[in-house]
C-alpha cells in the first residue's frame, strides 16, 4: 500500500500537483456544514462476502466464451416493490423477469423468441410507473415495437405497432412520467443520412399512443436528458440559426416547449446532465471549444450559464454539494486534472485541488471524468478517472471520492478496469456506501468491490470469478433495493447471472 500513501501524501503537500498551488486555494475554506443536507437513509455497514450470493441460475454457459462479452441481467429498475429486469440470451431469445431477491421468488413473466438469431435487438428501455411497466422488445409479427406490463404474464402487452410490419420501430428516451410515458421515435433515410425525431406520449393503450410533436429532417436529440418534476428535458440540436435548445414535456402537446435556446451554433454538445431538487446541471461545449456549466430549473429565466472554461481545457460534471457545484477540468497541454467549485447562485470558479498524474510527461496521459454517483443530500462525491494511453486501453484508471476540500479529496482505489472493453461501474447506495469493480492483476481479474469513502475500509466484495476457472466476474449495474444490492457477475456457471448482496442497516427512516 505504500504507493498509496505516497500518492496521498503527494496531494496534500502539493495542493495542486504541477504548477504549484493555484490562486487562492489556500484561502478557501471547505463547504461549510451549512451548505450540505444530511442524508435521510438508514446508515448500512460493509457488506460482507458471506451475504454476497448468487440469486438465481438463470441464463445457460455462454457460447461466445468471453466473460466480458457475455450476457446477463441487465436493465434492472423497481416496479410494484420488486426488481424487474430484461435477460437477453445469446441465441436471441429474450424475456421479462422480477425477483423479490430468493431463488423461489426470481421468476420468468414473458418470453419473447429470436426474430434475427443472436442478432436480435434486444430486451431494454424498462421504465416503472405506479402501475404500469413499459420497455421495447421485438417479435416475430411486429419487430422492436413499445410493450407493457402490469407485472403478470397475462398483463403483459404490445402497446402499439408504430411502424407497422415486421421492420419495427426505434425508441429512445422512454421516460415514465407517473403512469404516462414520454419517448422518441427515430426515423432513419438512408438516402440523406439523417433521422428524423418524433416525440410521443403513451398511457399503455394503443388509443393513447400518439405522436406529440414531430421535429423534422436537420434536427438531433442529444441523448442526454434529465426526469424532474413530472417533465423531461431534453435537448434538441439543430442547424444554425436554430441552435442548441432546452425543451421540456410533460407528455401533453401544450406542455411540450422549448425552454431556452443555449447557443446559436450547430455544433454544441451537451457532456453531462444530472438533476436534484429540480435543478439540471449540464456541460455544453460550444463549438469555438469553451466548454460551459448551466443549471435550469426548467424555466427560461432559470436556465442560466454558471461558468465557462477555455477552449484549450475539458470540463467535466462531478456533481453537486449543498449549494456547489464540482466540475472537474483537464488542461489539453499539461494533461492534469483540476478539480473546481462553483456557486449554484453564481460567481466565479474556484479551484479546490490537482489530481495528480504520474504519466503527464509521458506522451499521451489525458486524464478523463468515466463515472460519477452520488447519494440525494450527501456529503461526498465518487468519481472514476481513466488516464488515456497511445493504445486503446487506458494506462490508469483511479476511484477518487471528495468532500469538497482538498484534504477530503482521496484517492480509495487503484486501477479500476484496465480494459477498453469494459468499463467499471461505480455506484453511490449511501453516502458512505459506494460500490465498483477493481482489478488485481491477472491471476485474481476484475471483482466487485466497496467502500465506505475511506482508503482503509476500501476493499473487495467477494470472488465470485473463483481465480482459475473464469477470471474475472466483471460484475455490472449494481442497483439497491430495500436491503439488498443487486448486480450481475460472470460466475462458475460460465454465464452472467443475477447477484445480490444485503445490506446490514440500522436507523432507517420510515
Amino acid at each position: 500500500m505504500a504507493w498509496r500513501t505516497g500518492w496521498l501524501v503527494s496531494l496534500l503537500v502539493m495542493g495542486v500537483g504541477c504548477g504549484g498551488p493555484l490562486p487562492g486555494e489556500e484561502d478557501e475554506p471547505p463547504a461549510s456544514s451549512e451548505d450540505l443536507l444530511t442524508p435521510r437513509d438508514a446508515q448500512c455497514s460493509l457488506p460482507s462476502s458471506d451475504s454476497t450470493k448468487r440469486v438465481k441460475t438463470i441464463l445457460p454457459p455462454s457460447q461466445i466464451g468471453i466473460p466480458r462479452f457475455a450476457e446477463a441481467p441487465n436493465g434492472f429498475v423497481k416496479f410494484k416493490g420488486q426488481l424487474y429486469f430484461a435477460v437477453n440470451f445469446e441465441d436471441g431469445q429474450r424475456a421479462l423477469w422480477k425477483s423479490n431477491g430468493t431463488e423461489a421468488g426470481t421468476t420468468h413473466i414473458q418470453g419473447f423468441p429470436a426474430t434475427d438469431g443472436r442478432f436480435t435487438r434486444p430486451l431494454a428501455s424498462l421504465a416503472a410507473g405506479p402501475t404500469r411497466l413499459f420497455f421495447q422488445v421485438p417479435d416475430l409479427t411486429h419487430g422492436n415495437e413499445l410493450w407493457v406490463s402490469d407485472g403478470t404474464t397475462a398483463g403483459t402487452r404490445l402497446v402499439k405497432d408504430l411502424t407497422p410490419g415486421t421492420v419495427g420501430s426505434t425508441l429512445s428516451h422512454l421516460t415514465a412520467l407517473g403512469d404516462r410515458l414520454v419517448f422518441f421515435k427515430e426515423i432513419y433515410d438512408s438516402a440523406t443520412v439523417q433521422t428524423r425525431y418524433e416525440l410521443w406520449t403513451s398511457d399503455g393503450t394503443a388509443a393513447g399512443t400518439a405522436r406529440i410533436r414531430d421535429f423534422g429532417w436537420g434536427r438531433e436529440v442529444s441523448v442526454k436528458d434529465a426526469a424532474e418534476g413530472g417533465a423531461l428535458r431534453f435537448f434538441v440540436l439543430g442547424p444554425d440559426g436554430v441552435g442548441t435548445v432546452l425543451w421540456k414535456t410533460d407528455g401533453t402537446p401544450a406542455g411540450s416547449i422549448p425552454v431556452k435556446t443555449l447557443t446559436s451554433s450547430e455544433d454544441a454538445f451537451i457532456w453531462d446532465i444530472q438533476t436534484r431538487d429540480s435543478v439540471s446541471l449540464f456541460v455544453m461545449r460550444e463549438h469555438t471549444g469553451l466548454q460551459e456549466l448551466w443549471k435550469s430549473d426548467g424555466m427560461s429565466s432559470g436556465t442560466v450559464r454558471l461558468a465557462s472554461f477555455g477552449p484549450t481545457r475539458v470540463a467535466r460534471l462531478v456533481g453537486r454539494l449543498g449549494s456547489w457545484v464540482y466540475v472537474a477540468v483537464t488542461s489539453l497541454s499539461s494533461q492534469y486534472m483540476v478539480l473546481y467549485r462553483v456557486p449554484l447562485s453564481g460567481g466565479n470558479p474556484t479551484p479546490v485541488v490537482s489530481l495528480p498524474n504520474d504519466y503527464a510527461s509521458l506522451g499521451e496521459a489525458f486524464p478523463s471524468i468515466e463515472e460519477t454517483s452520488s447519494v440525494p443530500g450527501g456529503t461526498k462525491l465518487y468519481f472514476s478517472v481513466s488516464i488515456g494511453s497511445e493504445g486503446p486501453a487506458p494506462r490508469d484508471t483511479q476511484l477518487w471520492v471528495t468532500d469538497g476540500s482538498a484534504a477530503g479529496t482521496l484517492l480509495l482505489r487503484r486501477p479500476l478496469s484496465l480494459s477498453d472493453e469494459y468499463r467499471s461501474p461505480v455506484v453511490a447506495v449511501q453516502d458512505d456506501l459506494v460500490f465498483f469493480s477493481a482489478f488485481e492483476g491477472e491471476t485474481l481479474g476484475i471483482e466487485p468491490w466497496v467502500s465506505d469513502g475511506t482508503p482503509e475500509k476500501t476493499r473487495k466484495l467477494k470472488d465470485i470469478s473463483h481465480t482459475g476457472v473464469t477470471g474475472s466476474s466483471y460484475p455490472r449495474d449494481f442497483f439497491r433495493l430495500g436491503s439488498r444490492v443487486y448486480f450481475s457477475a460472470y460466475d462458475d456457471t460460465l454465464a452472467g447471472q443475477l447477484w445480490s448482496t444485503v445490506l446490514r442497516c440500522t436507523g432507517e427512516t420510515p
